[in-house]
């Protein structure tokens, strides 16, 4: 037997033996692989090659591992990690936002840089020659989100053509579809080799390359990084000579070259032909175990995703607005309330800082917490008014620390209390107003008391007196008219109080029926200009009438004439001399009665104070009236009983007009209790 051959069957024996003696402990991991030469790449063979793929066979064979590429888009590929369908991503940039949710190797790869292209004749040479153009840049490409951030922070304005993956971007650039593209430095270098397009001076955005592993990938990475400092040990150009050989381009090799190659060929398909052999075998006997191992990554995968959705239903199931923020105050994630009380779509806020997007800030906003909560390692509570909306909010500010203590942002769950609030000022003002309504009571019942002893002791007292006999007739008589002046002063203290009980309670009984204006209006002036003899006053009384004599309405007598008694006695008893006047006029739809006097007048700021219950306005020229105080107040209510209204005109010094409106023809649905105005008339309701 030839000794070559005998060599080769020596070789072949040794290599099965192995592969049968190691075949037990093989581990299979599955690897994503994008399109990104010559780092990564799945070519048209369906084979993986590349820098990283070389690399990680050399840890594939420190660890034992069998390796099960499995071609991916770049932009999928977290996804696939996620939610287990990969155990690690070929050629991730490693970033801080990226470390959020995906794991990453401690031994860097490869740094690489972005870099621009243009067309052979392009005057691109900077970064302001973008302003205007168009360019071409991969979805998802950690360098094209670095280059339209680098053209928001020179405020350079370009359109953007968005691409599957880095081939199509240069097919853009030769097709003259786009005026320029960004790639990464490696990729460009490799890929323009026959220099078709222009390397501008655009160098940006270095990052270290890694591989990427899921939420559970921390043993495999580690395993990963150990084999890497293995290598590195032994084998310290391995990295340098395999990025050499994917950079060099393919050169005529001599003719003993391709012989060998040959023989190469010829024994390796030899060795797969038996090795496939024995892998059916060892196949057979992994079956089982194959078997159960898919399922428990399928029952974790599912179980990943299963509490990944069941958090995002949670979160957007709450009311309260909840938001991210990594360390530097960039908006990482948001539920739904959030997303919907802002007024610009939520992805064009990610990776933005909060204070500027929402707040149009270039520092973080005063009223934020999360420097403190990260001293104080709790969470900050404050409130905070809206400058837009003018709502009241509770800010509760939550620190967020990794597994090592160390921070890696914050939440805001922001709480809509606008409405809370505004009960709470309510109640304080009703308390307010309780307690002075409390306060007036009691000052009403202690006046009474007062007003209603006053009449009494004087009722009394002449009572007594009238019983001496030697009083003479014209004694007796002076003391009579004293008592039936109290009394009738007494009967009328009574029934304000018992019209304002009735109004209170809203059991006034209105009894409608025909009225001559003009003769009700003589009637109460020759009445009250009889009784002003009683009065020491120096007061005059006119009537002043514009009204057709024969002018009819329909209302209740006895309260028009009880309302205008008062509005007359409350003139005379402010009204130390000068004059009072009645009057009326009519228009097409109401009738208008006024009182008028030249008495001491009401300040502005108390025309409305007046038609309170209990009040009573005071001035420093006159000493307090007596009486209830409850005279306008059962003047107003009344008047809108019948369906007009009230009004004042004074100025302090000059005089008072009470202007009393009731409408021509009366509508019965405005009659009784259902148009009183409750805060006014009974504040038991």
């Amino acid at each position: 037997m030839p000794k070559n051959i005998k060599i080769i069957l020596s070789l072949i024996l040794c290599f099965c033996l192995c592969i049968n003696a190691s075949g037990n402990a093989v581990e299979t991991i599955k690897v994503g692989v994008h399109y990104n030469p010559p780092l990564c790449n799945i070519d048209s063979t369906n084979q993986a090659n590349g820098i990283f793929i070389d690399i990680l066979n050399k840890v594939a064979t420190v660890n034992n591992w069998h390796i099960e590429y499995i071609p991916v888009r770049f932009a999928d590929g977290f996804d696939a990690l996620k939610y287990g369908k990969i155990d690690l991503l070929t050629t991730v940039a490693r970033t801080k936002e990226r470390e959020q949710f995906v794991n990453f190797s401690n031994e860097t790869i490869f740094t690489n840089w972005g870099i621009v292209y243009t067309g052979k004749n392009s005057k691109i040479e900077n970064i302001t020659d973008l302003q205007g153009k168009t360019l071409a840049l991969e979805k998802g490409d950690i360098h094209a989100n670095a280059l339209i951030k680098l053209l928001a922070d020179f405020k350079i304005e370009a359109n953007i053509i968005w691409c599957q993956n880095l081939n199509e971007v240069f097919d853009k650039i030769r097709s003259n579809e786009a005026d320029a593209g960004a790639v990464n430095k490696l990729f460009g270098y490799q890929q323009n080799l026959d220099q078709k397009l222009k390397v501008t001076s655009i160098l940006f955005n270095p990052v270290n390359v890694n591989y990427a592993g899921g939420p559970i990938s921390q043993p495999l990475l580690k395993k990963v990084d150990e084999a890497l400092l293995i290598i590195k040990a032994e084998e310290p150009e391995l990295y340098q000579n395999t990025i050499n050989r994917w950079l060099t381009k393919d050169v005529k090799q001599p003719a003993t070259w391709v012989l060998y190659l040959t023989y190469a060929l010829s024994g390796l398909s030899l060795i797969l032909i038996i090795v496939l052999i024995i892998q059916q075998i060892i196949v057979k006997k992994r079956t089982n175990s194959l078997a159960e191992a898919n399922k428990l990554s399928d029952l974790r995968g599912k179980t990943i995703e299963q509490i990944e959705h069941e958090k995002t239903l949670i979160l957007n199931s709450l009311e309260e607005q909840v938001v991210f923020m990594d360390n530097d105050y960039n908006v990482i994630w948001a539920n739904d309330a959030f997303k919907k009380s802002s007024n610009q779509p939520f992805e064009k806020s990610i990776g933005k800082k909060c204070y500027k997007t929402y707040f149009n800030r270039d520092t973080p906003c005063d009223f934020c917490t999360y420097e403190t909560s990260i001293v104080t390692n709790r969470t900050e509570v404050r409130e905070h008014i809206s400058e837009v909306s003018g709502k009241v909010f509770t800010h509760k500010t939550h620190p967020v620390f990794d597994n090592e203590h160390k921070p890696i942002g914050f939440v805001e769950i922001l709480s809509d209390i606008s409405e809370k609030k505004k009960h709470e000022q309510e109640l304080i003002r009703a308390k307010e107003k309780a307690e002075q309504s409390d306060y007036l009571k009691s000052a009403f019942l202690a006046n009474m008391s007062h007003e209603i002893r006053t009449p009494m002791n004087a009722i009394i007292g002449f009572s007594e007196l009238l019983e001496d006999e030697t009083l003479s007739a014209e004694e007796k008589k002076n003391y009579l008219h004293i008592i039936q002046s109290n009394g009738n002063q007494l009967l009328k203290l009574i029934s304000d109080i018992l019209i304002f009980s009735q109004i209170e309670s809203g059991h006034v009984n209105l009894q409608f029926s025909s009225i001559k204006v003009h003769s009700l209006l003589i009637e109460t002036f020759e009445q009250f200009k009889s009784e002003l003899t009683k009065y020491d006053k120096n007061l005059e009384i006119f009537f002043e009438s514009k009204i057709d004599e024969s002018l009819v309405i329909d209302s209740d007598q006895v309260r028009i004439k009880q309302i205008i008694f008062n509005l007359i006695t409350n003139a005379i008893k402010f009204t130390e001399k000068g004059s009072i006047t009645i009057g009326a006029y009519s228009d097409d739809s109401q009738l208008t009665i006024f009182v008028k006097d030249t008495g001491i007048g009401i300040p502005e700021d108390k025309h409305q104070e007046v038609f309170k219950r209990f009040s009573q306005v005071e001035n420093n020229q006159m000493k307090k009236a007596s009486g209830s105080g409850l005279g306008l107040t059962i003047a107003h209510d009344l008047i809108k009983q019948l369906g007009g209204n009230i009004k004042l005109e004074s100025l302090v010094g000059v005089g008072s007009t009470f202007y009393l409106t009731h409408p021509l023809k009366h509508k019965k649905e405005l009659s009784g209790p259902a148009i009183f105005n409750n805060q006014v008339l009974n504040s038991r309701k």
